[in-house]
C-alpha cells in the first residue's frame, strides 16, 4: 500500500470526512452533546471575557494580598462600576431610547424632505436615479424596517419568561465560573500538558501561551478602545448638537468591536438622526467618527496594548465580510480572534513537524503494528 506523504494526508482527510458523515447520522448520540455545548457556550464566553478583563487587576493585587482576597476585591470593584453605570449612565440612555422611538415619524419626515430636495438637482436626473431615490421608496423602507422591528419585539414577548430565567441562570453561574478561572486558570496549561506525551509539551505549551497572550490582549484592547471611542464620539456629538448623543455614542462603542466596518455601521443611524438638524450636521458626524477613530488607532490605541493580532488588514476585511455572510454580526466580532488561534496552531504545528521530522500518525500503520 502506498506510504507517501500526500497519500497519508489524503487518507487522513478521507477518514475525517467519513467520521463526520457517520456522526451526522447518529443524532440520538450527538444531539444531547450539541444541546449541552450550546447551553454552556454563552456562560463560558462571558466568563472568558471577564476573566481576561479581571486577570490584570488580580495579578496586580496578588503581589500584596492573598489571591482569594484579590479576587474578592476585584469583584467589589466590578459591582461598584455596575452600580455607577445603572445609577448615572443607564437612565439617560433609557430616556433617549424612548424619545428616539417616539420621534421616529419626525425622523422619517426629515429624511423624506431631504430626499425631495435632493431630487431637484439636475445631476440626479441625468443619472436616472430619481425613481430609485424617491421619497416614497425611502420612506417605505424606513417605515418597513420599523414595522419589522416592532413585529420582532411583539413576537418575542412569548419568550420573555425564558429570557428572564436564562438571565438569572447566567447571573448565578457566571460569577462562580469567573472565580474558578481567576483562581485556577494559570494552572490550566499544565493540566493540559499532563495529558500529552513529553515530546509535545514544548510546542503545545508555547502555542497555549501565545494564544493566551493574543486573546487576552485582543479582549482588553477592544474593551478599552471601544470605551474610548464611545467617550470621544459622545463628546463630539454633544459639540455639534446631534440628538441622543449618549445613545449614539454607545452605538459607536459597540460597533467598534467590528474591525474596520464598525465605524461605517455606526455612521448610518447617526447620519439619519443628524438629518433632523441639517445636512451639514451629517458631514460633521462623519468628521467626528473619522477623527475619533484616528485618535484611537494612531495615538491612544497603540499605547494601550499595541499590535495584539498579527493579521493583515486586508485579511481582516475578508474575514469580517465572510463571517457576516455566514454567522452574522456575532461572527464579525469573533472572527479575528478565532482566525488568530487557528493561525497560531497551524504555524506551531508546521514548525514542529518541520524541525523534528516527525511524520503525522498513520492510522493504518498503527493498526498493522498492533496486529504484529
Amino acid at each position: 500500500m502506498p506510504q507517501g506523504k500526500w497519500f497519508r494526508i489524503g487518507y487522513g482527510i478521507i477518514v475525517a470526512l467519513l467520521i463526520a458523515y457517520l456522526a451526522s447520522k447518529v443524532d440520538f448520540v450527538f444531539n444531547p452533546i450539541k444541546k449541552v455545548l450550546a447551553a454552556l457556550f454563552v456562560p463560558l464566553l462571558i466568563s472568558g471575557i471577564f476573566y481576561y478583563l479581571f486577570r490584570p487587576f488580580v495579578r496586580l493585587f496578588s503581589t500584596k494580598l492573598p489571591k482569594t482576597l484579590a479576587i474578592l476585591l476585584v469583584y467589589v470593584g466590578a459591582i461598584g462600576v455596575c452600580y455607577l453605570f445603572f445609577w448615572m449612565i443607564w437612565p439617560p440612555i433609557r430616556d433617549q431610547s424612548i424619545n428616539l422611538v417616539d420621534n421616529f415619524p419626525q425622523i422619517v419626515d426629515s429624511v423624506r424632505t431631504w430626499i425631495e430636495s435632493l431630487q431637484q438637482h439636475e445631476w440626479l436626473k441625468e443619472i436616472g436615479q430619481k425613481d430609485a431615490l424617491s421619497s416614497e421608496n425611502i420612506t417605505n423602507k424606513l417605515t418597513g424596517s420599523l414595522d419589522g422591528l416592532l413585529n420582532s419585539v411583539i413576537g418575542s414577548v412569548r419568550g420573555i419568561f425564558n429570557l428572564i430565567m436564562r438571565f438569572f441562570f447566567l447571573l448565578g453561574l457566571v460569577p462562580f465560573m469567573i472565580y474558578y478561572l481567576l483562581s485556577e486558570g494559570d494552572k490550566l496549561p499544565d493540566r493540559i500538558l499532563r495529558l500529552l506525551p513529553d515530546r509535545y509539551h514544548r510546542v503545545v505549551g508555547g502555542a497555549l501561551k501565545e494564544i493566551d497572550t493574543s486573546i487576552g490582549s485582543f479582549i482588553l484592547s477592544k474593551v478599552l478602545t471601544s470605551l474610548l471611542i464611545g467617550m470621544l464620539t459622545f463628546i463630539g456629538y454633544m459639540f455639534i448638537h446631534v440628538p441622543y448623543p449618549l445613545l449614539l455614542g454607545m452605538v459607536a462603542a459597540i460597533t467598534n468591536f467590528i474591525p474596520y466596518i464598525g465605524p461605517l455601521i455606526a455612521f448610518v443611524p447617526t447620519a439619519i438622526v443628524a438629518l433632523t438638524v441639517s445636512p451639514m450636521t451629517v458631514l460633521l458626524v462623519g468628521i467626528v467618527l473619522i477623527v475619533s477613530n484616528q485618535i484611537e488607532a494612531n495615538v491612544i490605541g497603540p499605547r494601550i496594548i499595541g499590535k495584539q493580532m498579527n493579521v493583515h488588514p486586508f485579511t481582516v476585511m475578508l474575514l469580517v465580510i465572510g463571517a457576516s455572510a455566514i454567522i452574522g454580526p456575532f461572527g464579525m466580532i469573533i472572527v479575528v480572534p478565532v482566525y488568530a488561534i487557528i493561525k497560531i496552531v497551524a504555524n506551531r504545528t508546521y514548525d514542529f513537524y518541520k524541525h523534528n521530522h516527525i511524520p503525522p500518525i498513520d492510522p493504518l500503520a498503527e493498526m498493522n503494528k498492533r496486529h504484529d
